[in-house]
């Protein structure tokens, strides 16, 4: 008797720790939904290093303004950001359609352009990701810069596309290069047609963030999805509304619904 009990209790343990693994693997399987992966984590603090830059910039030309963005308002963007991605599905879904800043302010690349004949592009005429010019080249040291392209730009004129490894400003860095021979433009590479976005607003002990996803013409008359959260200071997050034009179902962001389509825009 004493045995068959051992062997029910031992069962009874076995089950339980089953149901109990199961249990955990779900809890688990819940976690990683939200945790952000590498890419995702990269694109958000670019999202808030952006978003920073334009917050200054409503005070001042970004040209006349540091090149190094304000990292303590980076953080706490990027804080938000995280934290709305984490409060639910919805805005996790947002993230699968790849809602994120339109790349206005350039915070990682412009132009610059120059006279073909002055002496400092010799290498770059010869195939090498390199200048002459000391100036170039003690820019380049100091804010971790690389030449990631030379192109003809027309017939008298060469550019050479400038990148950061790091989200900078790049209106201001670009004027560094303003007084160096041969420098007759800077190309700040801004796209003209509009797209997806993140806007952020400043609220009292907390940001509301908005969301906006567009479809359609690229014109005044294109269409658009959006969702508003409100993230407090403590990680707080409060989903205000979702708003605008309806989205097409074969543009919809939830991977587990008959594999619909995500927009790239």
């Amino acid at each position: 008797m004493r045995i068959l009990k051992k062997i029910m209790l031992l069962s009874f343990c076995l089950i339980s720790m089953g149901l109990f693994a199961q249990s955990t693997k779900g809890l688990l399987s819940n976690k990683e939904t939200t945790e952000l992966s590498r890419k995702l984590e990269r694109k958000f603090k670019r999202d808030a290093a952006r978003l920073a830059l334009r917050m200054e910039a409503d005070k001042e030309e970004l040209r006349y303004q540091n090149i190094i963005i304000s990292p303590g308002n980076v953080e706490n963007i990027y804080q938000a950001l995280v934290n709305v991605y984490k409060s639910d599905e919805t805005a996790q879904s947002i993230a699968k359609c790849n809602v994120h800043t339109f790349p206005n302010p350039s915070i990682d690349h412009f132009n610059v352009i120059f006279d073909k004949t002055v002496d400092w592009a010799i290498p770059l005429q010869q195939g090498v990701s390199e200048t002459d010019s000391d100036e170039i080249n003690d820019l380049l040291d100091e804010y971790n810069l690389v030449i990631s392209k030379h192109v003809q730009w027309n017939s008298t004129q060469d550019a050479i596309t400038i990148r950061s490894k790091v989200p900078l400003n790049m209106a201001a860095l670009s004027n560094e290069f303003y007084n160096i021979e041969g420098v007759a433009e800077i190309d700040l590479g801004v796209p003209t047609i509009a797209g997806n976005d993140i806007k952020i607003e400043r609220m009292e002990k907390g940001w509301e963030l908005e969301y906006i996803l567009q479809f359609g013409s690229y014109s005044d008359k294109a269409k658009k999805h959006v969702w508003k959260y409100k993230v407090t200071d403590n990680g707080e997050v409060t989903f205000i509304s979702e708003t605008g034009d309806p989205i097409p179902t074969w543009m919809k962001c939830d991977d587990d619904v008959n594999n619909w389509m995500v927009i790239r825009i």
